[in-house]
């Protein structure tokens, strides 16, 4: 997401059950669904393992997390105490952090016990924008120049080689060797977010599909971990989602869309409108949803949230919401509706049926074929 995004809302499960809407089938797979959660692996032990149960109840399937940092110090982010401090994994360029990816580990390895798989992004275009999320890319390279300039990829191949060749401090486990536990890896979150000029402009230097090339180099041909876009140029308004530099690159398995929409009921199928026009551009990709959210600033998400999950899984695209949030902290006050960039999450313990909603999801024949990939 372009800032730390905003909100959504849901039907009871007897409105969702008794909604009746076509879903086309397809006997090979299920839909599913799941979230993002950026700061994880900040939570306490005891927070991340709350979070996730509640997220296993609910249904989910798939987990975002970031490899990121984390301020520690009881920092209240989101309604929740950032107890773990996390460091960036290059404060300088080459060198690599391993207690960030350590961090991290532990928290897909709980995820994976609970039969939740990861999406990992291993990278946030966003730190390119220059604000308080820059980093060592940004100082470097800048927005434009990261993409375009062969000094900066080889860069990031080595970032990349990194994190795929870690072995966990806690699951034991070589990442890209992990398939158990990780679905897939994002490009980057957000490529080309910091710079729209570089997607719309068609990507000419080609930073797309050299990179899953070398991702998949990495993982190896026959490895199921997939790779994910990440949502070329933030939000689908950009014009960016389904870019022929992706959508034509043989390396790339996954088309991730991030969309914000409106209200549900101003704009009825604005979900199977839009899901329908990825997949008929997507060259045979898989394509998923990989974050939406609601805005609890002008809806209600106890009612919002099923009504435009009801119309994404009309066309049964497996999809993650930004962002399921962990139980409020007492010592962190923090409504989404009041989040001036962000008004999206919606607490995993609140009056919003998140589990009604999944449960859909899950029940539903995939618009296209996921087997394998998350069971």
């Amino acid at each position: 997401m372009k800032s730390f995004l905003l909100s959504v809302g849901a039907f009871a499960l007897t409105s969702v059950s008794a909604r009746t809407f076509m879903i086309p089938r397809n006997a090979s797979s299920k839909s599913f669904m799941g979230g993002n959660l950026y700061f994880l692996q900040g939570l306490s032990d005891d927070a991340q393992d709350a979070y996730i149960e509640d997220l296993a109840n609910h249904g989910a399937k798939v987990v975002r997390v970031w490899v990121n940092e984390q301020p520690g110090d009881n920092t209240c982010v989101k309604g929740s105490k950032i107890t773990q401090k996390v460091p960036a994994l290059e404060t300088t360029l080459g060198e690599y952090n391993s207690d960030t990816l350590d961090a991290l580990d532990v928290v897909i390895n709980k995820l994976a016990q609970k039969g939740i798989k990861s999406l990992i992004s291993p990278h946030d275009g966003n730190s390119l924008l220059g604000d308080y999320r820059k980093d060592v890319y940004f100082d470097k390279w800048g927005a434009k120049s990261f993409y375009t300039d062969s000094d900066a990829l080889d860069a990031y191949k080595k970032r990349i080689d990194y994190i795929f060749n870690y072995q966990g401090k806690t699951s034991g486990k070589v990442w890209k060797n992990w398939g158990d536990a990780i679905m897939a890896f994002d490009l980057q979150n957000e490529p080309m977010s910091a710079d729209n000029s570089v997607c719309t402009g068609g990507d000419t230097g080609k930073w797309l599909c050299q990179t899953a090339q070398h991702m998949r180099e990495t993982l190896g041909a026959d490895n199921p971990i997939k790779i994910a876009t990440g949502g070329i140029g933030g939000d689908d308004s950009h014009g960016c989602t389904t870019l022929s530099a992706a959508t034509q690159c043989d390396q790339i398995d996954l088309i991730a869309a991030h969309k914000y929409a409106g209200k549900q009921s101003s704009n009825p199928s604005q979900w199977s409108n839009s899901a329908s026009n990825w997949i008929s551009k997507s060259n045979g990709k898989l394509v998923f949803v990989e974050e939406w959210g609601v805005n609890t600033g002008s809806s209600d998400p106890t009612t919002e949230l099923a009504a435009e999950a009801d119309d994404i899984n009309s066309v049964a695209v497996p999809n993650l919401y930004w962002q399921f949030l962990p139980k409020q902290d007492s010592g962190c006050s923090y409504d989404p509706k009041n989040d001036s960039g962000d008004k999206f999450g919606i607490y995993v313990e609140s009056d919003t049926d998140i589990a009604a909603v999944m449960k859909q999801s899950s029940d539903a024949d995939a618009k296209q074929d996921w087997s394998g990939i998350i069971a």
